[in-house]
C-alpha cells in the first residue's frame, strides 16, 4: 500500500477507568513487600550483604517467597554471593594462575582461590536453586501449574 500515513500524533491513548486505582494498590504492594523485607533482615549483614538482601529479599516477597522460615537460607545465600564477588575481584586483579617451574618444565597451576571460588559457586547455585532464583527452578515454585499428584477424591 501506498500514499500517506495518517497524523496521529494528536490521537491519546484511552486510559482504563480504573487505571488510577489499580496504580494507587500497587504502591502499596510495593511498600508492603519493603516492610516484610525490613521486618525479616537478620541481624550483623555486612554493607555488601545488606545490598543483596534488599535486591533478593524485596523479589521474593513479590512472589510470596519470603518468608521467616526461610531467612537463614536467603542469609547465606547473601554471604555466598559477597563472597564470590570478592574472590573474583581479587582474582581478576591478581590473575587466576600463576606459572612455576620444575623437572618437567613449566607449569600453570591456578591460584587456592580459584577452588574456593569454584566451592562457593557451588554453594550459590544449590542456594539459588532452593530459592527458585533461576529460570529453571522458577519454575517449581510456579502456583499455576497443576499438581501431578491432585487427589481426585477432594471435590467429592
Amino acid at each position: 500500500m501506498q500514499g500517506r500515513l495518517p497524523d496521529t500524533s494528536s490521537l491519546a491513548v484511552a486510559k482504563h477507568p480504573k487505571f488510577d486505582e489499580g496504580q494507587k494498590q500497587a504502591e502499596e504492594n510495593e511498600e508492603k513487600h519493603k516492610l516484610l523485607a525490613k521486618q525479616l533482615k537478620p541481624r550483623g549483614l555486612t554493607k555488601d550483604e545488606t545490598k543483596v538482601w534488599d535486591r533478593v529479599a524485596l523479589e521474593l516477597s513479590k512472589n510470596n517467597r519470603l518468608k521467616s522460615l526461610y531467612v537463614d537460607v536467603i542469609h547465606q545465600y547473601c554471604v555466598v554471593k559477597v563472597r564470590m564477588d570478592g574472590l573474583r575481584g581479587e582474582l581478576d586483579k591478581d590473575d587466576w594462575y600463576y606459572v612455576t617451574m620444575g623437572r618437567h618444565g613449566e607449569q600453570w597451576k591456578s591460584r587456592p582461590g580459584v577452588a574456593q571460588l569454584n566451592d562457593d559457586f557451588r554453594k550459590f547455585m544449590q542456594l539459588t536453586a532452593h530459592l527458585g532464583l533461576s529460570p529453571a527452578t522458577e519454575l517449581r515454585f510456579n502456583a499455576k501449574q497443576g499438581d501431578l499428584f491432585e487427589n481426585e477424591f477432594d471435590g467429592l
